[in-house]
Formats: structure tokens, sequence, C-alpha cells
């Protein structure tokens, strides 16, 4: 991506997720580099934890402020501009998939912190 001098968002800075979480990215940004983008980041992180002999409170937490991200990206999700047409069937389709990974680390967590792993 381009500077930020530019009047576009370079990837993965603080002020490129601002403008992802208020939806003013294009859909197909906001789906596929918010879910799956900053999952390259997130996902080995959690693995790791998953795997250490450590108390089950602490990926716990992480898997709850995920689920927070994701509810989070579930909304910018509705309300992202396109910047080419998107086929309202395929925004419903995002929107879904972004709130069963929502769903999916809210479930995580209370395992966790439920101790059952």
């Amino acid at each position: 991506m381009t500077n930020d001098t530019n009047g576009k968002k370079t990837l993965f800075t603080p002020t490129w997720l601002r403008a992802v979480l208020r939806g003013e990215r294009p859909s197909g940004e906001t789906f596929w580099v918010g879910n799956y983008g900053t999952a390259l980041f997130h996902q080995p992180l959690m693995a790791l934890l998953l795997v250490l002999p450590i108390n089950e409170a602490i990926p716990g937490t992480l898997a709850a402020l995920l689920a927070l991200y994701q509810f989070a990206l579930t909304i910018a999700v509705a309300r992202s501009r396109p910047g080419a047409p998107t086929p309202l069937g395929w925004k419903f389709a995002g929107i879904l998939i972004t709130f069963g990974h929502a769903a999916l680390f809210t479930f995580l967590a209370l395992s966790l912190f439920a101790g059952n792993t």
C-alpha cells in the first residue's frame, strides 16, 4: 500500500486499523485484511500461548480481546464503504463469517476461563 502522506492508509498501522474499525476502508480490505491479515500476527501468538504450560487465563484473555476485536470488525464490515461495487450477498457473507469468528473466539475464551481445554 502507499504512505499516509498520499491520503491512503498503509496496512497494519494504527491509523489504518482505526480506519478499518470505523468502516472507512473498502469492503474487501476490511473483510480480508481485517480478518486474515491480522490473523498472521495473533494466531501464532495464540498457538504459542495454548501449548505453553501457563495459566489458562493468559490465552483466555487474548481470546477475549480477539472476540471484542472481531465483534468490532463485524460492525466495520457492515458499515464499510466499498471501493468497488460489492454485491449485497458478498457483504452479507462477510458479515456472517466475521461474526462467526467472533463467536468462536468467545467460546474459546469461555472454555479457557472455565478450564475446559
